[in-house]
């Protein structure tokens, strides 16, 4: 009797530890897996026959039409460069270059997916909008208040995930994964 109660202790242990991992793993991806570059990660196999199954699955847990080497890539950042997490309380200060695209779109949205809400019906930045000066590194401001420049508007309290889709672009193909080349900082100013 103590032999089967043991062994069934052990089986309950094992399913929860399994299952535990597994759920974890698909709600915050491969910890190794990716591209990183900076503060900045994507997943660029998501939408190719190359992904894993954890990436398959985190994929139809969130009801997202991935991106594949085609059409471009999403790159996801939730801390600054200093590694605090992203605060709707803060402005930042986003500067670099971003490697060439057709088009790109910088779009700040809860940790659940939804967007933040903001007064302002235009919660993205694009390419299309944004102003460039030549031979100055792109610039963007999220702050609460409107700032001259680039600025994207950013309401309420807690933490935030900024996503900058990069689209049509060979930055997510393997042979550029091996070098790839910087994105934006993030960097925090005043916060309050």
């Amino acid at each position: 009797m103590r032999l089967v109660l043991c062994a069934l202790t052990a089986l309950a242990l094992a399913a929860v530890l399994g299952l535990g991992a597994t759920w974890w793993t698909v709600a915050n991806g491969l910890p190794a897996s990716g591209l990183h570059i900076g503060v900045w990660k994507a997943e660029p196999d998501i939408g190719t026959l190359g992904a894993d199954p954890y990436e398959i699955a985190a994929t139809a847990r969130s009801g997202e039409a991935p991106l594949t080497y085609g059409d471009g890539l999403a790159f996801t950042a939730t801390h600054d460069d200093a590694g605090r997490p992203l605060d709707a309380a803060c402005d930042y200060e986003l500067a670099g270059e971003l490697p060439p695209v057709r088009l790109w779109t910088l779009t700040a949205f809860r940790p659940n997916g939804s967007r933040l809400a903001t007064a302002r019906s235009d919660v993205s930045l694009t390419s299309a909008a944004a102003v460039r000066r030549t031979g100055a590194p792109l610039t963007v401001t999220l702050s609460r208040r409107a700032r001259p420049g680039n600025w994207l508007a950013i309401e309420g309290d807690g933490s935030f995930v900024l996503r900058l889709s990069l689209y049509d672009t060979t930055l997510g193909t393997p042979l550029e994964r091996a070098n790839p080349t910087g994105l934006l900082s993030i960097r925090r100013r005043a916060c309050g």
